[in-house]
């Protein structure tokens, strides 16, 4: 059988596949000399390890609704032969056809020992990068921000220094809800008090409501009264 050569050093025919959703609906193209469950458990492997391509991150997500993931052979490349042409080609074919395939590129990369050059590094890196360049509203620098940061609003400065710089001499009004929080702790503070400040009992026959039903300690309010007196 032809699968038996895929990987034998001495005679390498390359396999181009294609991984597709459980309705055979193609999503990713690439090449191995491998056999091709080895070269399947692999991708499911790579995305286990959370790994960043958007191919992973497909798998990842497949694998997390118990979805089957179909890998389907599209053609043997003879040794020798320009795999990486063929892999181009149905990349190009798939796209043509409308099918939204996760590749960064256009096909041709994955050979072994192959030393990849910094324009294609790029353009991969360039593809994986999400967000935008700021400039810092407290020192203009130019800074880089993800894109979930960007969504957060933390694109407004470059660093926690410049942030705190920014609110030296802004005073900033305390939001209704933590004051409105601060009242209630308070209040409950004061119900939980069975003795005033100078260790009074708040209860019995020391204990004092007032119209506005706050509690008051008799005792206290003898004494504020004798010192307004003695003022008076």
């Amino acid at each position: 059988m032809r699968e038996e050569v895929i990987g034998r050093a001495d005679n390498r025919i390359t396999a181009i596949y294609a991984l597709c959703e459980p309705d055979h609906t193609p999503r990713y193209v690439g090449k191995t000399v491998r056999y091709l469950h080895e070269r399947h458990k692999q991708h499911i492997w790579d995305a286990q390890k959370r790994m960043r391509l958007p191919v992973h991150r497909w798998i990842a997500k497949r694998i997390g609704q118990e979805a089957r993931l179909v890998i389907k052979l599209i053609e043997y490349v003879s040794p020798g032969a320009d795999w990486a042409a063929r892999e181009k080609y149905w990349i190009k074919s798939y796209r043509e056809a409308g099918h939204d395939l996760l590749n960064l590129t256009d096909g041709g990369e994955g050979l072994a020992g192959f030393v990849h050059t910094t324009e294609r590094n790029e353009l991969i890196a360039s593809k994986l990068r999400t967000g935008a360049w700021f400039n810092c509203e407290t020192c203009t620098t130019k800074f880089w921000r993800k894109q979930n940061q960007i969504t957060k609003g933390n694109c407004r400065f470059c660093s926690k220094a410049c942030y705190a710089a920014s609110l030296k001499g802004i005073s900033r009004p305390v939001p209704a809800l933590a004051t409105e929080r601060g009242v209630k702790a308070a209040a409950e503070k004061r119900r939980a008090q069975t003795d005033c400040k100078r260790g009074h009992a708040l209860s019995g026959d020391n204990l004092y409501i007032n119209p506005r039903g706050v509690r008051i300690c008799k005792q206290c309010r003898r004494i504020h009264k004798a010192k307004a007196k003695a003022n008076g």
